[in-house]
């Protein structure tokens, strides 16, 4: 009986998977938001079934939804559905802390991307980074023509011409200097979103799990900072060394270090503003600060809050 509501289950849920894979490709706004979603059936269903039925289930979606649209494009959403969502699932069902099975999904839905990003490179033969330069350069020459529309009303636009290629030049270097961190980064972002709403929908099944806090409590383990520190200096010396790219490693520690770290600065300042002037403007300020460019500060205020735990400070009470 209990084998027969498993694959009941499953099969319910390939077909809600593969509806998800089907929308994503067609539905032009709502798509966009089934496809950051394709994880939370898999979530659910790992943390109420067995994983073969799980991984049996993914399957079945993307052979369902690959007849209907491309197989490639079903793979690809059915494998990271599947990489992000079966580890988070797993860590859920086991009660694991959700930094684990945040760190579990980050790490998922890295291999998932890549794993993507190569078959797309094989079916297409053109590369990520081939494609940003891509990009970049219609940028490029859009920014041209419309100096040569300026300059046809008679206004000098050489040297801001010049400016705009510099930049653009530079922005594209950047970007492939930080390549790797920005797909790790947008991992641990793609499971994070994943993980919170996994919990409203388990939470409306009214299936056990432990809850995520409040945004104002979240904190990272101190060995966290710990290991940044230690990796930190020891990328530096291998660097020194010449074993690999001091320029490269440096640009992506700094910049892995700049947006985890920057997360628990946003919660420290929330805290304190939600208690003096309410949750909206906590939020505003935060958007406001991360706009002007002053995330740099707030992520060494969060580094702070991991080695000293400065929202303690604001709960003392007076002797």
């Amino acid at each position: 009986m209990r084998s027969t509501r498993e694959i009941t289950e499953a099969g319910l849920f390939a077909a809600l998977t593969s509806v998800m894979i089907v929308g994503a490709f067609y539905i032009p706004v709502l798509g966009s938001i089934m496809g950051l979603f394709l994880p939370i059936p898999i979530i659910v269903l790992t943390v109420k079934n067995k994983p073969v039925y799980v991984v049996v289930s993914a399957f079945v979606a993307i052979l369902i939804s690959g007849l209907i649209i491309s197989f490639i494009n079903s793979l690809t959403m059915g494998a990271v559905a599947l990489m992000v969502g079966l580890p988070i699932g797993f860590a859920i069902k086991n009660k694991q802390k959700n930094l684990l099975a945040l760190l579990f999904g980050t790490i998922g839905a890295a291999i998932a991307f890549l794993i993507v990003f190569k078959i797309l490179e094989v079916t297409t033969g053109v590369t990520l980074l081939q494609t940003i330069e891509e990009s970049f350069t219609m940028s490029m020459g859009v920014q041209e023509g419309l100096t040569s529309a300026i300059e046809g009303m008679g206004v000098d636009t050489t040297g801001s011409l010049e400016e705009a290629q510099v930049l653009l030049n530079e922005m594209l270097y950047i970007m492939k200097l930080i390549m790797p961190a920005m797909i790790l980064v947008f991992s641990m972002f793609y499971s994070a979103v994943n993980l919170v709403f996994s919990h409203q929908v388990l939470k409306r099944l009214r299936i056990d799990h432990i809850p995520v806090g409040s945004f104002e409590h979240f904190s990272y383990p101190k060995h966290m900072a710990y290991g940044s520190v230690g990796m930190i200096v020891l990328a530096y010396l291998v660097g020194s060394l010449g074993a690999v790219d001091l320029d490269l490693i440096s640009a992506n520690f700094a910049y892995l270090f700049i947006t985890v770290f920057s997360v628990q600065g946003m919660a420290v300042i929330y805290y304190y503003l939600k208690k003096r002037s309410g949750k909206a403007s906590g939020i505003v300020v935060i958007v406001l600060l991360a706009i002007i460019g002053l995330l740099n500060y707030i992520a060494f205020l969060g580094f702070f809050d991991v080695m000293m735990d400065l929202r303690k400070l604001g709960n003392r009470e007076p002797k």
